[in-house]
């Protein structure tokens, strides 16, 4: 009975000694990392599809959790596709059609611009701990950093994943890696963060590589540079007309 009782009480106290935190307050100050009230950028995306690699460039805005807009400048056969969010809706405009087309629903979650960021995923700045159910399942080294492993299950119907597994440095409160789940458990995707920068108040990431587990062969990476956080947005820039402009 004692011996029993001695390795109760080791397994609670090794549990007890992941953190003097709880799972909430670790998320809740990855959120206060990743979470802006505003953003200007230019960015970067390599796409590797079978090993063939394609490269895209486009500068981005947003604005809380319902606006956000992005434009395509290179290559040349993109320059000037033009994606506007506002609230729940996604408008695409392509300059060869000269007008602005609805991506609704399921579409969302599609690739964007062949790449393996959903539309869904670009468009993300939302507080992770309004969403999901947290729990703090271990302590790992990753990369040679000191991170909480956590799992995140969906609290709310309208989520992009329904679960996801986060490994969150120690030091930084980043989340260096994810992975992605649908709610069949099945693993859509995995992200690993490779890059952070002090921007302000705010340890941001600049470099994102995503892996879609449901295509073959294929891996993105996006880089942000020219970040600027919590800034003055022009109105103008979240409409249709600004869109939709000639």
């Amino acid at each position: 009975m004692k011996t029993m009782k001695l390795m109760c009480y080791l397994a609670i106290a090794g549990f007890g000694s992941l953190s003097a935190e709880t799972a909430e307050e670790i998320i809740a100050k990855v959120d206060n990392n990743t979470v802006v009230t505003s953003s200007r950028y230019s960015a970067r995306m390599v796409i590797s599809i079978g090993g063939t690699i394609r490269e895209k460039e486009f500068n981005g805005y947003s604005e809380g959790k319902e606006l956000a807009y992005m434009e395509f400048t290179a290559p040349a056969r993109d320059r000037g596709t033009r994606f506007l969010k506002i609230k729940d809706e996604l408008w695409m405009y392509l300059p060869t059609v000269e007008r602005a087309t609805k991506i609704a629903g399921h579409m969302l979650r599609q690739s964007m611009m062949g790449s393996d960021f959903s539309y869904d995923d670009i468009a993300e700045n939302e507080e992770l701990v309004d969403l999901y159910n947290i729990e703090l399942l271990d302590a790992e080294t990753l990369d040679g950093r000191e991170c909480y492993v956590l799992e995140l299950t969906a609290k709310v119907a309208e989520v992009n994943y329904h679960s996801r597994k986060m490994w969150v440095d120690k030091e930084m409160y980043v989340a260096v890696k994810v992975e992605l789940y649908a709610k069949t458990g099945k693993l859509m995707k995995e992200v690993a963060t490779t890059e952070f920068r002090r921007i302000g108040r705010y340890t941001y990431p600049t470099s994102v590589r995503m892996v879609n587990k449901l295509r073959r062969d294929t891996y993105t990476e996006l880089t942000l540079s020219d970040v600027e956080l919590d800034v003055k947005v022009p109105d103008r820039v979240f409409t249709r007309a600004y869109l939709e402009r000639k």
